[in-house]
């Protein structure tokens, strides 16, 4: 990637003007693909905890880091729709934590900000935790299991000065923007003023339509496993409507899906091209070492190995640049 031969930082700290608070903004040009950030938690705990489990853990930290972990934004210091405030530590930790751990995410997820299906623990981090939030997400994250540490790269250039922001969990981005602003208000209580919820009522409308597109899609081709022409057309205008919405961190799921339908009727040539694709999306989102990458890298050297291969009637469907 470009960035390779660069060492200076790709990042820093600095107020954000659309939350009012701080963010990460890039120092300098990042490509697509970039690994800008490997952080390891301050420190991590189950699912289930306390106030107490989260000052015990924090007083195993030097003061320094203390006192950093008290700057992070609380997101539960006040009453909200007569719920009560949480004590500082524990709101601090509840607003900012991070799944560290395999849980049973999908190539669909994994960009959020912390997953209804999280790992085993939740980590909080001083660099990584201080990412905003966006609905046309430019960066996503990745728990490296081997090395313990949080991965964050870019899921498009990013252009020197731009703020860095991966999208919350809990939050369905492929949702319309009223449903996503009350979501998000509700659950992290701000107002979301990103790229996507700022635009105008047309271009919202047609952003919603085709986010909506994106969502039926998903669930269409699942069901076409005897259609693989029409399933094939249907991951094709999913990818166009992913570029036009800049969501193409789904990108991965949707060529294999692609791959798959090939190797359904022994198309071997598009098949190796749709999950070089795949391959390609997932090395940008969570790089050439995850799980995801190894397998798909596996199917690019013989498509015939899936147990899919061959089940259909032979045709020749289509390839990404189709």
């Amino acid at each position: 990637m470009s960035s390779a031969e660069d060492t200076s930082p790709a990042f820093q700290v600095a107020p954000s003007p659309r939350t009012g608070g701080v963010g990460l903004f890039a120092t300098r040009m990042l490509s697509r693909g970039t690994l800008i950030l490997s952080e390891a938690p301050l420190f991590t705990l189950p699912p289930t905890h306390t106030n107490s489990t989260v000052l015990s853990a924090l007083s195993q930290r030097t003061r320094e880091e203390q006192s950093e972990f008290f700057t992070l934004w609380n997101a539960f210091k006040a009453p909200h729709n007569g719920r009560p405030p949480l004590l500082p530590a524990l709101g601090i930790f509840a607003t900012n934590a991070l799944p560290c751990g395999d849980g049973p995410e999908s190539a669909k997820e994994g960009t959020g900000w912390k997953t209804g299906l999280c790992g085993p623990r939740e980590g909080v981090f001083l660099q990584a935790s201080r990412l905003n939030h966006s609905c046309r997400p430019n960066i996503c994250r990745w728990w490296d299991p081997d090395m313990q540490e949080m991965r964050i790269r870019a899921l498009r250039d990013i252009e020197p000065d731009e703020e860095l922001c991966m999208s919350y969990v809990g939050v369905d981005i492929l949702q319309a923007r009223a449903e996503r602003t009350t979501e998000i208000e509700e659950v992290f209580r701000f107002v979301c003023t990103c790229e996507a919820c700022s635009l105008d009522r047309e271009e919202c409308l047609e952003s919603d339509r085709k986010r909506a597109a994106v969502r039926r899609l998903f669930e269409e081709i699942g069901q076409c496993g005897k259609e693989p022409t029409l399933g094939m057309r249907k991951v094709q205008l999913a990818l166009r409507l992913l570029q036009e919405e800049q969501l193409v961190h789904y990108e991965a799921s949707f060529s294999f899906d692609a791959f798959q339908f090939c190797v359904l009727v022994s198309d071997f040539a598009n098949a190796k091209a749709w999950v070089r694709k795949a391959w390609e999306a997932t090395c940008n989102t969570s790089g050439p070492d995850s799980p995801a990458a190894r397998t798909f890298k596996l199917y690019w050297a013989n498509p015939r190995t899936h147990q899919l291969a061959g089940v259909l009637p032979r045709m020749t469907l289509s390839g990404p640049g189709s």
